[in-house]
């Protein structure tokens, strides 16, 4: 019987991270295009300096991490990664929650859900990039279940879901 648990426990943990992973890919590509169609995604972004590499991290699993450049703006960060700021979340479960709207950034950060290494105040620029993503990716009566205030969409949300399907 405690063979069949953990089992259990394995697949569960498996299907957590998947979600995560795709969740994770969605978001990096929503963020890439609204950096390109909405001015106050862009407006954060310009104050970061070049170079500036953030990563949002899973325990032994999926990770986020790009990086800003003048040039071409937000892109994947390849290779060896030394994050300006890191979030790394303190266990699948935890990142789940965040990951499928049943919390926000803002209550995972209340509840301690994950550990943040780097700057404060540039996690809040990310944050709020975050909070206008999901803004546009969840449903209007989800969104007001996790955000403080749901942004208004400069553009057509669908611009936003063609960019995560595309990926560009």
């Amino acid at each position: 019987m405690p063979m069949k648990k953990e089992r259990l426990y394995r697949a569960k943990l498996r299907f957590q991270r998947a979600v995560c992973s795709l969740v994770l890919t969605c978001l990096s590509r929503a963020l890439r295009g609204l950096e390109r169609c909405d001015s106050r995604v862009r407006g954060e972004m310009a104050q970061w300096p070049e170079g500036f590499c953030i990563s949002m991290e899973l325990p032994g699993g999926p990770a986020l991490r790009l990086r800003h450049t003048k040039s071409k703006g937000l892109v994947p960060a390849g290779g060896p990664v030394h994050p300006d700021v890191a979030i790394r979340f303190k266990s699948v479960q935890d990142a789940f929650y965040l990951c499928t709207g049943r919390l926000g950034v803002a209550g995972a950060y209340a509840q301690h859900r994950f550990v943040l290494r780097g700057n404060v105040s540039s996690v809040m620029g990310f944050v709020r990039c975050v909070d206008i993503a999901e803004g546009y990716l969840f449903p209007r009566f989800w969104a007001r279940r996790i955000l403080k205030e749901v942004p208004f969409h400069e553009v057509p949300a669908v611009r936003v879901y063609l960019a995560v399907l595309l990926g560009k």
